[in-house]
């Protein structure tokens, strides 16, 4: 069953709320922004988290709330709005912060991501190392065989060749901020004096971190996944094994095109998906 979410009165307010969040963009971003403005690396997080925050809000309405919430990677900041520990606004005020400092730290193609699929993370971090590409960090575990990587783009490179023949398939991701490595540490820094003084809430609903699967318990534990989230890889697969072993049997998916939910099905195969496309379509 489908919601008309482009005709649902909590999608009109939130969409005035949103708007006035993002300097009147919010719409625009929805409806007639080009692609390549809301994917901008800088403009794109926002566009996420708000879009997701949307989504999980109308569908919690409707359906009821949900059983836990959990993101993959920016999407952790719309769960964490969505259980109740921070408002939208403040998770744009961490992503001006963040993004401050991301800009300063990364110049346009001084870093690079890449996929790697067929290699465990241990056996691809053996191997980086044994190659003397130390500097090449797992940034996200999509599942037991499926990875992302970041790191300098001349040592990504080296990477990718050396990778040819060993893993499946190994590709270029088009990022180039190191996101959930130790290279964001400088970001970390420089938010975390401002975080410590910011009131967050504890979750009213369960909420799964993205760093280790484990719920988040409280404000203060809320404060470190958050920080955390910034230097450490994102791990989807423990996420995903905390839901199977929560009892989860269904999940509505607001990735883009289904990303994230194709990446759950290489773990717990018996989850039953929702696509977030159900919710802009008229059902019976």
């Amino acid at each position: 069953m489908g919601i008309p979410l482009s005709r649902h009165p909590l999608f009109e307010r939130l969409c005035d709320e949103y708007d006035t969040l993002a300097g009147g963009r919010f719409r625009r971003w929805l409806t007639a922004a080009p692609q390549e403005e809301i994917s901008e690396k800088f403009t794109a997080p926002a566009v996420m988290v708000l879009y997701d925050c949307l989504c999980g809000r109308v569908a919690a309405e409707e359906w009821g709330p949900p059983a836990a919430v959990a993101g993959y990677s920016l999407g952790f900041y719309a769960a964490a709005v969505l259980s109740g520990c921070m408002g939208e606004g403040l998770v744009l005020e961490w992503l001006d912060r963040v993004n401050a400092c991301n800009r300063r730290t990364f110049p346009d193609g001084a870093f690079q991501v890449a996929a790697v699929t067929g290699l465990s993370s241990p056996d691809l971090l053996r191997r980086l190392g044994g190659w003397g590409l130390g500097r090449v960090e797992v940034a996200d575990v999509n599942n037991s065989r499926q990875l992302i990587v970041a790191g300098p783009t001349e040592e990504v490179g080296r990477a990718m060749a050396f990778l040819k023949g060993v893993a499946l398939d190994v590709r270029g991701v088009p990022l180039d901020i190191p996101l959930h490595t130790s290279h964001v540490e400088p970001a970390r820094r420089e938010v975390e004096g401002w975080w410590a003084s910011v009131p967050v809430g504890s979750p009213r609903l369960p909420l799964i971190s993205p760093v280790d699967g484990r719920l988040v318990e409280n404000e203060s534990c809320f404060k470190d996944h958050m920080l955390r989230s910034l230097v450490s890889p994102t791990n989807w697969l423990a996420v995903v094994e905390r839901l199977r072993d929560m009892g989860v049997t269904s999940a509505l998916d607001v990735s883009p095109g289904g990303e994230l939910g194709r990446m759950s099905k290489w773990t717990y195969r018996e989850i039953e998906l929702l696509s977030v496309s159900s919710l802009w379509e008229d059902g019976e």
